[in-house]
C-alpha cells in the first residue's frame, strides 16, 4: 500500500546496494520487476535509512518491513529477498517477500519465534532449515 512516503528515487544507488544490474525499460510485467538474492539486516538498515524502503510497507499478508528489520535485528542470521520495481514506474519500490535461515544458524529459540512471526506466511519450511514465503 503507497502512502506519503518520500522514496529515494536514485535507482542506481538502490540497484548496485541489492547486487542489481541491467538498463531498466518502460514495460509492464517481468521487465519492470527484478528479483534480488538474501540481504541481511546491514542491508535492509541501508535500505531503510536511505529511503529506498518504506517502513510501514507491507508485502500482501507479511509484517511490515519495520517489524522485519525488528526481528532481523533480533536474529542477525535471519535473511530477507524480494523485489523492486522499475524507476520507471508510478509504484517504484523496493519489497520483501521472504526470510530465511540456514539450518547452521537455526536455535530452538529462533525457530520457535520464526514460525510465531511468519505465521500468515503462504509459505513455511521448518525441516531442514527456516523459510517463509509471502504470495
Amino acid at each position: 500500500m503507497m502512502g506519503d512516503f518520500s522514496f529515494n528515487m536514485n535507482y542506481e544507488n538502490r540497484d548496485k546496494l541489492l547486487g542489481i544490474s541491467g538498463e531498466w525499460i518502460f514495460k509492464r510485467g517481468s521487465g519492470s520487476i527484478r528479483r534480488f538474492d538474501f540481504i541481511d539486516v546491514s542491508i535492509l538498515k541501508q535500505l531503510i535509512e536511505n529511503k529506498f524502503i518504506d517502513p510501514i510497507e507491507s508485502h500482501n499478508s507479511s509484517p511490515s518491513i519495520e517489524q522485519i528489520y525488528g526481528f532481523m535485528a533480533r536474529f542477525p542470521h535471519v535473511m530477507a529477498k524480494g523485489y523492486v520495481t522499475s524507476p520507471l514506474r508510478i509504484d517504484y519500490r523496493v519489497s520483501l517477500d521472504a526470510l530465511f535461515v540456514p539450518k547452521k544458524h537455526i536455535t530452538q529459540q529462533l525457530k520457535q519465534d520464526f514460525i510465531a512471526f511468519c505465521v500468515k506466511a503462504d509459505e513455511l519450511e521448518t525441516d531442514e532449515y527456516l523459510y517463509a514465503w509471502w504470495d
